[in-house]
């Protein structure tokens, strides 16, 4: 069954194209063009997936192609692969520079062709199921706000009206705790959704320790329920440059983990230390740790364990993190301790 992805063979030699096609023909569909200005009038109609895309033809060569297509937004979809007969370095450099994705040398092996070829439909079909839970994701995000707020106010008023007797408040409580959760995930999903397509971010300098600070003092409440404390070494007057709104969010994920996994009248320790050029905190709790086979899957977005008894937001909480870690070029890392509890790690680039 032939696939529905479109290639356009770009050559100044029909012979060239003619053969490509008897490669091709029975398993994509093909256009071509017999100059690069030909193949910039057929992009917008043929709508291609992939192009081949010779160097050397008179008028604008696959260079200059190549970085038409590249300046074109509405084109980045669009993978390129170009063919040629030049097989110095430098050439295949240039490509690459001028927005290349593959290179395949003149002649070439129909194998290989069609093996790059796949590599990239796979890449397409990988790329748009990723686009497509984005934007469920963002459209989950934007389309519950209105109603949430309603439920989160109205059940505020309710719990506020003390002509209701208990019963009646406490179901209003469980209504309001539920609709706070569910809020809590939609601005979770919102920022993870924004994370996911930020290449930059404003970096301010601050205190890591009045963050940390104010990260403790929000989770008092949770705290004094379970009796559980926190003891840190950090040092008062270190400060480094980061987006300090972000890394605030990641410390209170952490805590807020290493709180929900400790035991009662539980201890949590926060220390940090130095490695050439990078700050570690460690983050050391006293629970039952992480299972060895779910160690490198806990930073995955969604990754539950048990899903029948996963705890709320967890799944989201550390994907997060790691997104964030890595705009600031640091890591979050996992481990267990070598007694009891789990140590999480977040590492950042400091001058």
């Amino acid at each position: 069954m032939k696939s529905d992805f479109k290639v356009l063979i770009v050559d100044d030699i029909a012979q060239n194209i003619e053969i490509i096609k008897t490669f091709l023909e029975d398993i994509y569909i093909l256009d071509s063009a017999e100059s690069g200005e030909e193949a910039l009038e057929k992009i917008p109609v043929f709508k291609p997936d992939l192009i081949l895309l010779d160097i050397k033809m008179p008028g604008m060569d696959g260079y200059e192609v190549c970085r038409t297509i590249r300046d074109n937004e509405e084109y980045n979809h669009i993978r390129i692969i170009m063919v040629s007969a030049l097989t110095m370095i430098e050439e295949r450099l240039k490509g690459y520079e001028n927005g290349a994705d593959d290179y395949i040398t003149k002649p070439f092996i129909a194998e290989e062709l069609e093996a790059k070829i796949k590599v990239f439909l796979n890449l397409k079909r990988t790329t748009e199921v990723d686009q497509l839970k984005s934007d469920l994701l963002a459209l989950f995000s934007h389309e519950t706000r209105t109603p949430l707020n309603t439920i989160i106010g109205m059940s505020s008023l309710l719990m506020d009206d003390d002509q209701l007797d208990e019963d009646t408040k406490s179901t209003i409580g469980m209504i309001q705790e539920s609709g706070n959760q569910l809020h809590q995930f939609v601005e979770k999903t919102s920022f993870l959704c924004t994370l996911k397509s930020t290449q930059t971010i404003e970096k301010t300098t601050e205190r890591f320790l009045t963050q940390l600070e104010n990260t403790i003092v929000s989770k008092r409440d949770a705290m004094a329920a379970r009796e559980i404390r926190i003891n840190h070494n950090i040092d008062s007057n270190l400060t480094f440059k980061g987006d300090w709104f972000m890394i605030y969010e990641v410390l209170g994920y952490i805590v807020d983990n290493a709180i929900k996994f400790s035991p009662e009248k539980g201890e949590i320790t926060i220390a940090q230390k130095q490695d050439g050029n990078k700050i570690i905190f460690t983050f050391s709790d006293q629970g039952p740790g992480i299972p060895a086979d779910w160690l490198n899957k806990i930073f995955d977005e969604f990754a539950i364990q048990d899903i029948m008894h996963h705890q709320k937001g967890q799944g989201l909480s550390l994907a997060i993190a790691k997104h964030v870690m890595r705009l600031h070029d640091g890591f979050i890392e996992a481990e267990n301790g070598p007694d009891q509890g789990a140590i999480f790690l977040l590492g950042f680039p400091i001058d």
